[in-house]
């Protein structure tokens, strides 16, 4: 037994020690099939104000179609003010309303401050004397509270955060105007959220972050737990607290405590968030935001399901739709129809496996660190084959060094960006070590030998894969808090090498040269290439290319348009499949690879060339895998559709480019 194979049987071996922590992780995504449906109680109002809406109509409705959960942000003037429950009037503008009424005497004459209507409502009304001390005005019938705007702002003394308090106070009249005493937190309305309570709806508090009240803000949020109220979603830029790490992860602590899990949202970032997560050990539930598109409601149903089944999310914050796709506004029943139908069309068209629940936080994956370990040597040892290619001894015993280096450094330090470098590194030589590979097996013709080669690269695929989600494995990475770094260099760096690589090897093709001659020949080849005379003809040619390799990278990741066609091409194949394959890689990328594959059994020199862009294939599919947030099995799933629909349409490329090379040997003797 060689080197090379027993490198690859120790390799091996220490890649099966991930095999229970992948499991572990696949246990978790698959137990966890709960998902909900919250709309914010705001836009709900927002319907009711037509005359022939009833709220009691509207929330009925809403549950019977499926609506689990309802949202509450925090009160204020401000919001009370867009549910039309009050009006504010600046001091100068009420002075010019009423400057000839017969009770212009009745306003003050302190004018640091504002007016607000008296609302109807008794609760609003205790609210504001409760929190505010106003003085009551009358100006003809209507009755006005003057609010000062040099107030202690609400809930400033809260207990618990009594040194806050205390310096707050201090600064009142520096940092509290206006605006802040109108946007102040007045609590969360459990009159109208008992109200809810009682149609049987859950319900999510939103939480903001003011300074001086978020110690009255948790000590409500802590009061008001119950059955119906289990997880918190942050509202706005940042987490409470922010900046102040100590007291973030004190607010953290007591909201764990008190039983509260939290919601994050896809795509967006808010700044704290990763303190919060850490110290709650990723107790964290995944949640899209999307707004009913009233124009494609299927649109919005698919968006959706594929959402919880292929991202992990399990929470659909939905948004009621104001205007259509031509910006024309809504009437309020068109609005909640919309909404009435996308929520009893995802429960319909979602996978059996999912139901519509209470969802919880996933499970702890606990990888034991020998595992990690384990598939950190296996890295090494991946990393020494496949810089093989390189035929550079020093290189290679280099890559081990920068691996060994990397493992100790996580052991030393536990900071997850050296296991996040590692993942980076062994996910592009992946991709080249798959498609090189198959270079170094001498090309012979038929389509057992083909499918050999082929079946090779996919295991070579498959155990880099290993390494890379064996060593990225844990809570923090399918909640997505820690992610993989390098989508880009993934994408670019393959293509490169394999292009520089198949270059070479077209110039070198016929010398006779040793291993420590290669970078010296390749040198001159890289110095050959450099002096030549560039040509019109030449710049055309950098131009197209360059053109695709900026189309090419401009479709990679989740920012990426492709055309029309393509979407439809997609769809149909979801519905289909289940999961669609990346047609980057059924279409493009393996066909091109097996088609190459052939090629070279006849033309070793341009079989090479169409291995570049069948690199496409083993990069996209490391890819797939590097999206820690999809669950395992998804990527499976996908990229066994895309393996054989590409080996399949290889062949028939292969089929086609064999009755045309026919036809031409033809032509070429009869003429």
């Amino acid at each position: 037994m060689n080197l090379k194979k027993g490198l690859w049987i120790v390799t091996i071996i220490l890649i099966l020690a991930a095999v229970p922590g992948i499991m572990e992780r696949w246990n978790t995504e698959t137990n966890s099939n709960t998902y909900n449906m919250i709309i914010p109680f705001h836009e709900i109002y927002e319907l009711t104000k037509e005359d022939n809406i009833e709220m009691g109509e509207v929330l009925t409705q809403l549950r019977d179609a499926g609506l689990t959960t309802i949202s509450f942000e925090p009160d204020s003037l401000s919001k009370w003010e867009q549910l039309d429950i009050l009006s504010k009037y600046e001091v100068k503008r009420l002075q010019d309303i009423v400057r000839f009424h017969e009770d212009a005497d009745n306003l003050l004459e302190d004018e640091t401050g504002f007016y607000v209507t008296v609302p109807e409502d008794a609760y609003y009304d205790e609210k504001i004397q409760e929190f505010f001390q106003p003085t009551e005005i009358t100006i003809g019938p209507e009755r006005l509270y003057f609010i000062d705007e040099l107030v202690d702002a609400p809930g400033a003394n809260a207990e618990g955060d009594q040194e806050q308090a205390e310096e707050a106070e201090a600064e009142t009249e520096e940092t509290l105007d206006d605006s802040s005493v109108f946007d102040s937190y007045l609590g969360y309305n459990e009159e109208i959220i008992n109200e809810v309570k009682d149609y049987g709806f859950e319900y999510v508090l939103r939480i903001e972050n003011h300074e001086r009240t978020n110690g009255q803000t948790i000590q409500d949020i802590i009061n008001l737990k119950d059955d119906q109220l289990s997880t918190l979603l942050f509202s706005g830029e940042e987490v409470i607290g922010y900046p102040d790490n100590v007291k973030m992860k004190n607010y953290a602590a007591q909201l764990e405590q008190a039983g509260y899990n939290f919601y994050s949202i896809e795509g967006t970032t808010q700044l704290g968030m990763p303190t919060f997560a850490y110290t709650n050990n990723f107790d964290f539930i995944r949640l899209h935001s999307m707004t009913v598109n009233p124009d494609s409601i299927a649109e919005s149903v698919n968006r959706s399901v594929r959402a919880v089944k292929e991202r992990n999310i399990r929470s659909l914050f939905i948004h009621i739709p104001t205007q259509n796709t031509s910006k024309e506004t809504l009437e309020a029943n068109e609005s909640l129809e919309a909404t009435l139908t996308l929520l009893e069309r995802v429960p319909q068209h979602m996978p059996d496996q999912y139901t519509l629940g209470t969802p919880q936080p996933f499970d702890e994956i606990d990888v034991p660190i020998w595992s990690t370990i384990a598939v950190m040597l296996a890295g090494m040892g991946f990393v020494f084959l496949a810089l093989e290619f390189i035929q550079l001894m020093w290189i290679r015993i280099a890559g081990i060094i920068v691996a060994g280096i990397l493992t100790a450094g996580y052991l030393v330090t536990d900071m997850t960006l050296m296991l996040q470098a590692y993942g980076l590194g062994i996910a592009i030589l992946t991709a080249i070590f798959a498609t090189i590979h198959a270079h170094a097996r001498k090309a012979k013709p038929g389509l057992k030998h083909l499918m050999l080669t082929y079946l090779q690269s996919i295991g070579i695929s498959l155990a880099g894969i290993a390494i890379m989600i064996g060593i990225l494995n844990g809570n923090e990475f399918i909640t997505g808090f820690a992610q993989f770094r390098g989508v880009i260099l993934v994408y670019v760096v393959p293509m490169v090498v394999v292009a520089l690589w198949a270059v070479i090897k077209l110039v070198l093709d016929d010398q006779k040269h040793t291993s420590e001659n290669l970078a010296k020949e390749s040198g001159k080849v890289f110095l050959k290439l450099a002096n030549l005379e560039v040509k019109y003809s030449h710049l055309i040619v950098i131009a197209i290319v360059g053109a695709v390799i900026y189309y090419y990278i401009t479709r990679t990741g989740n920012a990426g348009v492709a055309p029309e066609f393509e979407i439809v091409l997609r769809q149909k194949l979801e519905e289909l499949l289940y999961v669609r394959p990346r047609t980057k890689e059924f279409l493009i990328g393996f066909p091109l690879f097996v088609f190459g594959l052939y090629v070279m059994g006849q033309h070793p020199k341009w079989g090479r060339f169409l291995l570049i862009p069948g690199s496409i294939g083993f990069l996209s599919i490391v890819n797939t895998f590097s999206h820690l947030h999809i669950p395992v099995y998804i990527s499976l799933i996908r990229t066994a559709y895309s393996l054989v629909l590409g080996f399949l349409i290889g062949l028939v490329l292969i089929l086609i480019y064999r009755f045309i090379y026919r036809k031409v040997q033809k032509l070429v003797k009869a003429g």
